[in-house]
C-alpha cells in the first residue's frame, strides 16, 4: 500500500505540472490573438492620422507645396480630325475624317490667388492653365501641319445668326431700313465651308480679318437694335427685336479683339474654386464647396443634374472602395460626372484601382431616366453632351473620342470612327488607402454641329452632322521618386502590419486550439475508469 501511495502523488504532481504548462499556453495565446486583433482595429486609425499629417492643405503641411505647384509633369495631347473629303463634303456627303496627331504640351497648372476659410475648413485659389508644345512628344511642329476642317466659326456665328435674320421680317419697315445686317452678310459671304489650318490654329484659335471687321458692326446693330424697341408696340415685334439685339451682342461677345476665334484657352483660369482642406474632415479632402461662388448650376433641367459634386478629379478620399462611386466637377462638361471601379492594377510597385467614366455617362435619359436633366436645350441621341447652354449658344458637343459608347448615328454620319476602350476611356488609376490619382487619362472629344448657313456662297448643301474637330488627353502619372517615397513610407509599413497582424491571428488561434484539444483530450484520457490490478483480484481471492 505505501508503494501505491507514491505512485498517484507521483501522478498528481506531474498532472499539476501539464496543467500549468497548458494555461500559460492558452493565455499566451490569447494574448498573441489580442494583440493581432488591436493591430487590425489600430492600424487605420494610425493610418489615418498619417494620411490627414501629410495631405490636409494648409500652408506648411508636408503636401502644401505640391498642392500649389504639381511636380508631377501634365501633359495634354491633342488628335485632330483632318477632312480628306472636302468636295464631297460640300456636295453634301460624308465627312471622312483621318486623326492627325499627336500634338502634345506641357500643362502649367499652378494654384494662385489662395486663400484659407477657416471658418468652414475650406481653402479658395484659381488655377490658370498654361500650354507649352513638346516637339519632341509631338508629330512636328503644330504650326508647320496644315489640315481641313469646318470652318467651325462660321458654324458658331451661324448658330446665333441665323434664328435671328429670320425673325428680321418680324420688325416693322422703319427698324429694317435703319439696319446694316446686310453689310455684316456681305462680309461674310466671302467664306468657305471648309478650311485649311495649322493644327495649332485648330486648337488655338483662328484669325481672320473678316472677323474683325464685323466684331464692331455685330455690335454697334445689337445696340442700334435696343433704341427702337421702346418704340415697338406689338409684343411679337419686341421679342422680336429683344432677341436679334441679343443674338448680335453674343456674337460680338464671341469674337474677341483681334479677330482671332478659339476653342481652347491658353494662359486663363476656369473659374474660382472653393474645396476642403481635410482639417475638419479627411472625408471631404479636396471636395469642391463652391465653383464661381456656387453649389448649384443654372444650366440643366433638375436640381440633380445642376448640383456641383465631388473633387477636381486630382484628389479623392481617403481609404476608397471598389464599390464606391467617385465624383469629379470637369469645367469641360459643366456638369459632375461619377467614375465606376473597372480593375486592380500595379502601376510602379504600387496596387491601384482603376475607375473610369461608366458607358451611360452621357445617356439622354432614354435608358436611365434621372440624366434626363442634361438635355439641355436639345435632347440628342445619346453619347454626347450639349455644352452650347454654358457656351453662349455656340453649337459644340462634347463626347468620348471616336464616339466611343455613343449612338451608332454619330459614327454613321462621319467615317473614320474606331472608337477603343483602352485608348478613348476616360481612366484614374487611385491609390485606395491616401485617395491620391497617382496615373490618370482624361480624354474628351470636342464636336461641332454642322449645318447650311443662309450667307455662305455657293450653293452648299452640307450634310447634317456632329463632326469631330479634335480630342485632348490630358495625362499624369506619378514619378518614380514619389511612387518610392510613398511606398516605403506609407505602404511598405501598412503591408508589414497586415502579414505581422494576420501572422499573429493565425499564431494565436492555432496555439490555443492545439493546447485546447491536447488538453481535453488528456482530461478524458485520465478520467477512465483505471483497470483493476491482478494482485488485487489474486489477494481478494486468498482473502475470501
Amino acid at each position: 500500500m505505501p508503494a501505491a501511495k507514491k505512485f498517484w502523488g507521483r501522478d498528481e504532481r506531474r498532472c499539476t505540472k501539464r496543467c500549468c504548462k497548458a494555461s500559460c499556453l492558452i493565455v499566451s495565446s490569447l494574448l498573441v490573438l489580442c494583440v493581432g486583433v488591436l493591430i487590425v482595429f489600430g492600424m487605420p486609425i494610425f493610418v489615418s492620422h498619417e494620411i490627414k499629417l501629410t495631405f490636409e492643405v494648409y500652408n506648411g503641411s508636408a503636401s502644401y507645396d505640391t498642392w500649389v505647384l504639381p511636380k508631377e509633369p501634365v501633359y495634354m495631347t491633342y488628335f485632330v480630325f483632318n477632312v480628306t473629303n472636302p468636295d464631297d463634303v460640300l456636295n453634301g456627303e460624308r465627312p471622312n475624317v483621318q486623326e492627325v496627331g499627336p500634338f502634345t504640351y506641357l500643362e502649367l497648372r499652378p494654384r494662385q490667388n489662395i486663400s484659407f476659410m477657416p471658418d468652414n475648413g475650406t481653402v479658395k485659389w484659381v488655377q490658370p492653365k498654361t500650354y507649352v508644345l513638346d516637339e519632341g512628344k509631338s508629330l512636328g511642329n503644330d504650326n508647320d501641319i496644315e489640315l481641313c476642317t469646318i470652318n467651325f466659326p462660321i458654324m458658331f456665328l451661324g448658330a446665333l445668326l441665323e434664328p435671328a435674320i429670320q425673325k428680321l421680317s418680324i420688325l416693322p419697315e422703319f427698324v429694317r431700313i435703319v439696319l446694316d445686317i446686310p453689310k455684316i452678310l456681305n462680309a461674310l459671304s466671302g467664306e468657305d465651308a471648309i478650311i485649311c489650318k495649322s493644327a495649332k490654329e485648330i486648337i488655338w484659335g483662328l484669325y481672320d480679318p473678316v472677323f474683325g471687321r464685323i466684331q464692331s458692326l455685330l455690335k454697334q446693330e445689337g445696340l442700334n437694335i435696343q433704341k427702337y424697341i421702346p418704340m415697338l408696340v406689338k409684343p411679337l415685334e419686341k421679342e422680336a427685336a429683344e432677341f436679334i439685339s441679343s443674338s448680335l451682342l453674343k456674337a460680338a461677345a464671341l469674337i474677341p479683339e483681334g479677330g482671332v476665334i478659339s476653342l481652347q484657352q491658353n494662359g486663363t483660369d476656369d473659374g474660382t474654386w472653393a474645396t476642403f482642406t481635410g482639417t475638419k474632415d479627411m472625408s471631404l479632402i479636396n471636395t469642391i464647396d463652391l465653383w464661381q461662388n456656387r453649389r448649384l448650376l443654372s444650366w440643366w433641367k433638375s436640381h440633380s443634374c445642376n448640383m456641383i459634386n465631388g473633387t477636381d478629379g486630382t484628389q479623392f478620399k481617403p481609404n476608397v472602395k471598389k464599390s464606391d462611386k467617385l465624383f469629379a466637377f470637369t469645367t469641360e462638361l459643366c456638369r459632375s460626372i461619377y467614375l465606376i471601379y473597372n480593375q486592380t492594377i500595379h502601376v510602379k510597385g504600387i496596387e491601384l484601382y482603376r475607375f473610369t467614366a461608366p458607358p451611360k455617362l452621357f445617356d439622354n435619359g432614354t435608358n436611365y431616366g434621372f440624366l434626363k436633366g442634361f438635355c439641355a436645350p436639345h435632347c440628342w441621341p445619346s453619347g454626347t453632351q450639349d455644352v452650347s447652354v454654358c457656351n453662349g449658344g455656340l453649337p459644340v458637343m462634347m463626347s468620348s473620342p471616336h464616339f466611343l459608347y455613343a449612338d451608332p448615328v454619330y459614327r454613321e454620319n462621319v467615317t473614320g470612327m474606331n472608337p477603343n476602350f483602352e485608348r478613348h476611356a476616360t481612366l484614374v488609376d487611385i491609390e485606395p488607402h491616401t485617395g491620391l490619382m497617382l496615373q490618370g487619362n482624361k480624354r474628351l472629344q470636342l464636336n461641332v454641329r454642322v449645318s447650311n448657313v443662309s450667307f455662305l456662297p455657293g450653293g452648299y448643301n452640307l450634310r447634317e452632322c456632329f463632326l469631330p474637330l479634335f480630342y485632348g488627353n490630358e495625362s499624369a502619372i506619378v514619378s518614380d521618386t514619389d511612387a518610392a517615397r510613398l511606398r516605403h513610407s506609407m505602404l511598405k509599413p501598412l503591408f508589414i502590419a497586415g502579414i505581422v497582424q494576420w501572422s499573429l491571428i493565425s499564431l494565436g488561434t492555432f496555439v490555443f486550439i492545439i493546447t485546447l484539444t491536447y488538453n481535453i483530450r488528456r482530461y478524458l484520457d485520465e478520467n477512465e475508469p483505471l483497470p483493476v490490478p491482478e494482485e488485487s483480484i489474486e489477494t481478494d481471492r486468498l482473502i475470501n
